[in-house]
């Protein structure tokens, strides 16, 4: 088969055919592949970074946990008003010896003991009512897992930086601090004032020191996966944890990872109760894992559809560009006035009706040319041209070819039923040559026609008939209904079934005629076309409807359609108040 003459740029059928073919394969399988791959890369970042963020969440949650635990062990201390009375309080020697030994160490002691992690206590006195009671190298002892408490003057700290904010603590105020030489040890304190509550007044400072590295155990333990970093940064966006080393994390250690936006995610958790903040960086590349893999798989199955829908595509070219050529070869020798050339087709599908057709048009028409002379064909077309004028061509001939059909089929029943629907159309159409009847009778015709239609259309058409009493007996312009009717089964109607609405009521200054459907529905261009007086106007039927209304009872009468796309169509006429026989306007 030829695809290219350059005398008259010819391309064949079957490439036309195979092309589209092509076109219809690459174009859903380039679209749907790309769309998936996307789809599934970008559902798998969102699922694993949701997964992420929970997990971080859960480390954030045990954190604060721990602070809070710690921060009970001070609300013990804080919230004695006992133990304030005692360390506010003035004493003889043997009485200091009695409230300390019995009282305030046996306190504290159980306080330091209360809470999960390893702490120290230190209270620091403005007063030296009790005697001081501490520790040398308490950090160390902290550090290697005891737990002590002490007892010492404010004076010892009065001079130090630190403590110079902690004094200006409100009297319910908490502070996280790494104060003294707790960044030495790798502690962190717990800052908050202690109070007489006999005087409301600042009786000095409670300090309980915790590991950092007990606190943020969740973030040393790090279960994200490979590559991921942790660390915590205080109120200053200084590191003051991490799981890492400055090995692991670079050069230059935790400004370097800050500053790779590109090579990690970052998600930062900010702590309810430590003026901190848990900072997770996570490497992209963890990200898209597993997007070469999906990206392969992908790839793959639209290769393999790619083929298959590509060998079908070919294959189905080529059986029907063979049918379309056959076809083609048999019309060129009709052309040409070879009536005798006949087409054959195995099977039993749209090729074979179109070769049954072709060669029956073949023999009518050769059966025709040899009896018809010039001069009966041409009387038979001022017939048709007189019969045109008189019926609707379309209806007629479908209802025939219906009649045909049942009397072939033997349904008489319905045959007689049809027969009898079509002599009443007729009958109440022709109606003695008068144009104005009631609105009583153009429903009968339209009724006769829609039974005529749903016994040829297996009474898929369900109508629905709605008349104000009183109105049968006004007059009408005859036919006005069925144009409309016809329209939508010939261009609304696209499912198994079509529903019309036909309603006659009053409205103010005329009756209205309305008809509906649930059908396509039309675009507001199309409707305007309709109307339209120009070169592009359509629906010669309607405008003739309403022309003819506006002819018989004035401009302010006719025909009004609104429509919406896969919702139907609305279609109301409107005729005065005239009842039949007379002119007396009468509503």
């Amino acid at each position: 088969m030829t695809m290219w003459n350059g005398k008259h740029g010819y391309i064949s059928f079957h490439y036309k055919l195979f092309i589209s073919y092509f076109l219809l394969v690459i174009t859903p399988i380039t679209v749907i592949g790309s769309y998936s791959y996307v789809s599934s890369i970008n559902t798998l970042k969102q699922h694993t970074r949701s997964n992420l963020e929970v997990a971080i969440n859960q480390i954030n949650n045990n954190v604060q946990y721990r602070a809070d635990d710690v921060i009970r062990v001070s609300n013990e201390i804080y919230a004695d008003q006992l133990l304030s009375q005692y360390l506010a309080g003035y004493y003889l020697d043997w009485e200091r010896y009695q409230v300390t030994t019995q009282y305030v160490l046996p306190r504290m002691e159980t306080v330091t003991h209360l809470p999960k992690l390893d702490v120290s206590m230190t209270l620091y006195l403005n007063t030296h009512t009790l005697s001081e009671y501490y520790y040398d190298m308490i950090e160390k002892s902290l550090v290697a897992g005891e737990r002590y408490y002490e007892i010492r003057y404010i004076d010892r700290i009065k001079d130090e930086p630190w403590y110079q904010s902690a004094s200006k603590l409100p009297f319910d105020g908490i502070a996280w601090e790494q104060v003294g030489t707790d960044a030495e040890y790798g502690l962190i304190s717990l800052l908050r004032p202690l109070i007489n509550y006999d005087t409301l007044q600042p009786n000095g400072l409670i300090r309980i020191r915790v590991k950092l590295s007990d606190l943020f155990e969740e973030v040393k333990v790090n279960q994200l996966g490979s590559g991921t970093k942790l660390f915590i940064l205080n109120d200053q966006q200084k590191m003051l944890y991490a799981n890492m080393t400055d090995t692991d994390a670079g050069k230059n250690g935790f400004t370097d990872l800050m500053a790779n936006k590109k090579g990690y995610l970052r998600i930062t958790k900010t702590m309810n109760n430590l003026p901190s903040s848990l900072v997770a960086l996570i490497p992209v590349s963890s990200f898209t894992e597993n997007s070469e893999k999906v990206r392969n798989v992908t790839i793959l199955i639209c290769l393999l559809s790619f083929i298959i829908l590509t060998f079908i595509s070919l294959i189905v070219a080529n059986m029907l560009s063979k049918r379309i050529l056959k076809l083609k070869l048999s019309l060129k020798a009709f052309k040409d006035g070879e009536f005798h050339r006949r087409i054959y087709y195995r099977g039993k599908d749209e090729f074979a009706e179109i070769a049954d057709s072709f060669n029956d048009m073949a023999s009518t028409t050769q059966k025709l040319i040899d009896e018809v002379y010039i001069s009966k064909l041409e009387k038979k077309e001022a017939e048709l041209q007189i019969l045109h004028a008189q019926i609707n061509p379309h209806f007629l001939y479908n209802t025939f070819s219906s009649i045909s059909r049942m009397a072939k089929l033997g349904e008489i029943g319905l045959l007689h039923e049809i027969i009898r629907a079509l002599a009443k159309f007729y009958r109440l159409t022709l109606n003695k040559g008068e144009m104005l009847i009631p609105v009583d009778k153009e429903l009968q015709i339209i009724n006769a026609y829609l039974d005529i239609q749903n016994m040829k259309c297996d009474n898929r058409i369900h109508v629905e008939l709605d008349v104000e009493e009183g109105l049968e007996n006004y007059e009408t312009v005859k036919f006005i209904l069925q144009p409309f009717v016809e329209n939508v089964l010939e261009h609304a109607w696209y499912d198994d079934e079509i529903h019309i609405g036909i309603r006659v009521y009053r409205s103010e200054g005329a009756i209205s005629m309305e008809i509906r459907d649930n059908g396509l529905g039309m675009k507001q261009e199309t409707i305007d076309a309709i109307f339209s007086q120009g070169p592009g106007a359509i629906g010669y039927g309607i405008r003739n409807v309403d022309q003819r209304i506006k002819l018989h009872y004035g401009r302010e009468y006719g025909v009004t359609i609104t429509s919406e796309i896969g919702v139907g169509t609305t279609v109301v006429l409107q005729i005065p108040y005239v009842l039949y026989g007379n002119k007396q306007d009468e509503q």
